[in-house]
């Protein structure tokens, strides 16, 4: 008897450490790989405007207005601007995302640990860390939506919070739904996509909690509806303050998609979770076993999110018609783990419901729905609770996952490599022999050359149009900042770009240039007076 259970306790243990060895792995890969791809995110300039963007800011001023992104991320730009002047600020910023994921991941882990054991919360900490290169394309780089996924797993921490709140006393319970509903309101200024994430989840589960006749659970639905409540002015108060500064963005599409899409959003979003749980390998993706653990992946995916929806509806069910007999009152762990596990059901469930039906998507954008891989850390490791033999399938399945991440960010970088990032040094090198430093170039070139290149010539992103008061380019509507397009007396060039769709061929209105320069898909015009005087408006 003794020897059975001591092989028992020897396989639980190694059950464990299989998994977590392999997390090992990857983190060492992670840390090998680290440098390399903050420097190729450095190249997109949906995320090097995020640097960019400040750095002017600072230095110079807005010269009249900033448009930022179609979402205003505004916690980005504040952050970016209170470490401006700091030494180290371009290490600083470029590895800030990566700390903040760690962060937010951590943070799950907390309230995980509340409802289930260390152990549990250790599993799902690394479900979230142990991550596919798609995944960490948008959680290690800078404004890709990254205000929602922090804010996400914190409002899951305030829920536990909220359930652990007998004997607290009044100042407190009235104070912090009050400030967490400040925060809560600049975060969904910054980025509206937390509706869906995290502000939709949590007022479906405040009213459910608030449909139970137990004392505790109405307290828990007053302060999360009250935070909700206080977060819509802020909000708005927020964006009302940032536009009078002279911020502004442009206006989403925010009509629904008609349902003759749905079957193509359908696709988009199975192709894209097939991304975030490393499916994608072996889709013409090469290397020994690819193809197999691509297939086991996406098993995995299925599974998971199957559990996920299943066990939030069984939840959400027993926790309504429970709450309402009378005298029935849920133990203080049992009413968090209840709350944690309709939050992150509805999370993923929102998310993915808010990208099906949204009118303006046309391509997979895994941001909108990354979450989702919160939502399974919080959820499924909790069955490894039970003494069912279905149980040992968690760590086996995460086994599997986790090789595959390690396999997927060993041979495949977190973004490709940048057109120009072959080019850098001889634009760099050329602009310096014609003593010319402001230039300018497509939206997917112009921040990521200026930022890599480390300034060394500043870059603006411009756009092919017709333009008869000038040369046909005009403004980028999105990411700029109204200095950069102020002529000066000073040479300029231009960068035309073969292979992306913003300038693909020099346009008419600019005159001779002084020279010209041919390398690989890109060329390089030199020109004796500053480009920005012939440039045409930004569309409005």
């Amino acid at each position: 008897m003794a020897q059975s259970s001591s092989w028992r306790a020897w396989f639980a243990r190694l059950v464990w450490l299989i998994p977590c060895g392999i997390a090992a792995v990857y983190l060492v890969v992670f840390i090998t790989q680290l440098r390399h791809n903050l420097w190729l995110i450095g190249w997109s300039s949906d995320y090097s405007s995020a640097f960019t963007v400040p750095e002017t800011l600072i230095r110079t001023g807005t010269g009249g207005h900033t448009v930022l992104a179609p979402y205003a991320l505004y916690v980005p730009l504040w952050f970016g601007l209170l470490t401006a002047r700091l030494p180290l600020h371009r290490e600083f910023w470029e590895v800030s995302p990566t700390l903040l994921f760690v962060a937010s991941a951590l943070a799950l882990g907390w309230s995980v640990a509340q409802v289930a054991t260390r152990r549990i919360a250790l599993f799902a900490v690394l479900i979230v860390l142990v991550a596919s290169p798609w995944a960490l394309s948008t959680f290690m780089a800078a404004v890709d939506h990254n205000t929602v996924y922090p804010s996400t797993a914190l409002l899951g921490v305030y829920l536990i919070w909220l359930a652990r709140g007998e004997g607290r006393r009044r100042a407190t319970a009235f104070a912090v739904p009050l400030l967490a509903g400040i925060a809560l309101g600049t975060s969904l200024a910054s980025d509206v996509l937390l509706v869906p994430t995290g502000i939709a989840p949590l007022f479906l589960t405040a009213v459910l909690a608030g449909t139970r006749r137990d004392r505790l659970s109405r307290l828990v639905a007053l302060s999360a509806l009250s935070t909700v409540a206080v977060s819509l002015p802020v909000a708005w108060l927020t964006s009302t303050v940032m536009t009078a500064q002279g911020y502004r963005t442009n206006a989403l599409s925010t009509g629904l998609a008609p349902l003759s899409t749905l079957p193509a959003h359908l696709q988009l979003l199975r192709d894209g979770l097939e991304r975030l749980f490393n499916g994608y390998l072996g889709n013409g993706e090469p290397g020994a076993l690819h193809g197999e653990l691509g297939l086991a992946c996406k098993i995995l995916m299925f599974a998971a999110l199957l559990t996920l929806l299943v066990t939030g509806v069984r939840c959400a069910t027993s926790f309504v018609l429970s709450g309402r007999r009378a005298g029935h009152s849920a133990p203080v762990t049992k009413l968090a783990l209840s709350l944690h596990t309709i939050y992150w059901t509805g999370s993923a469930a929102m998310a993915c419901g808010a990208f099906l039906l949204s009118g303006f998507l046309d391509s997979d954008h895994e941001p909108f729905y990354a979450t989702v891989i919160f939502s399974v850390a919080a959820i499924v490791p909790l069955f490894m609770r039970s003494r069912s033999p279905l149980s040992w399938l968690i760590p086996l399945g995460a086994s599997i996952f986790f090789v595959a991440s390690a396999v997927g960010v060993a041979s495949y970088p977190v973004l490709p490599t940048a057109s120009l990032a072959p080019y850098e040094s001889t634009i760099v090198r050329l602009a310096r022999e014609h003593h010319v430093k402001a230039g300018y170039a497509g939206y997917w070139d112009a921040s990521g050359l200026t930022w890599t290149a480390h300034e060394q010539v500043a870059v603006r992103p411009v756009f092919a149009c017709s333009n008869p008061g000038g040369a046909n380019l005009c403004v980028f509507p999105q990411e700029t900042v109204a200095s950069w397009y102020i002529p000066k007396r000073e040479q300029s060039f231009l960068l035309v770009n073969k292979t992306l769709f913003s300038v693909t061929s020099l346009p008419a209105g600019l005159g001779r240039p002084i020279a010209a320069y041919e390398f690989g898909p890109v060329q390089m015009y030199i020109y004796s007076y500053d480009i920005a005087s012939r440039l045409g408006p930004a569309p409005p």
